[in-house]
């Protein structure tokens, strides 16, 4: 018997302009607009199955929740060259965190037109998660 579930099939992100939206993700992460409505936009990264959805709200809501130590992204994007996605981003003129290194990882957050925080995450090699990753790196 095959798999029943596969993967992560799409990430919603809560938006109050989906034109002003849809070229600043296209830009900044070089997405490819597969769909467009009067209340979302589909986007997708190159070579990869997982969707952005930009989804028309009134106000901008949270992507993240609190631990009671600091807020927690409901999502992430993969980098595998945490300098390199730093600097492109800030040449496209992306508002930028520093860059933080914790122990496992290394991450900044890039800020959309809502003031959504997108983070860019890269594994150091000393998780389970670097190893899942690194099988991906490649091979697309």
């Amino acid at each position: 018997m095959g798999k029943n579930i596969a993967f992560v099939s799409s990430i919603f992100i809560p938006v109050t302009d989906i034109a002003r939206s849809e070229e600043w993700y296209v830009r900044m992460f070089d997405l490819e607009t597969i769909e467009r409505t009067d209340y979302r936009v589909a986007l997708a990264f190159p070579n990869a199955q997982t969707l952005v959805l930009l989804w028309k709200v009134e106000k901008p809501q949270p992507v993240e929740f609190h631990t009671g130590e600091h807020p927690m992204p409901y999502f992430n994007f993969t980098s595998y060259d945490i300098n390199q996605s730093y600097q492109q981003l800030k040449a496209k003129g992306a508002k930028l965190s520093e860059i933080y290194v914790e122990e496992n990882h290394r991450f900044f957050k890039a800020f959309d037109l809502d003031g959504n925080a997108v983070d860019i995450v890269e594994e150091t090699g000393q998780t389970p998660y670097f190893a899942h990753k690194d099988k991906w790196r490649n091979s697309k």
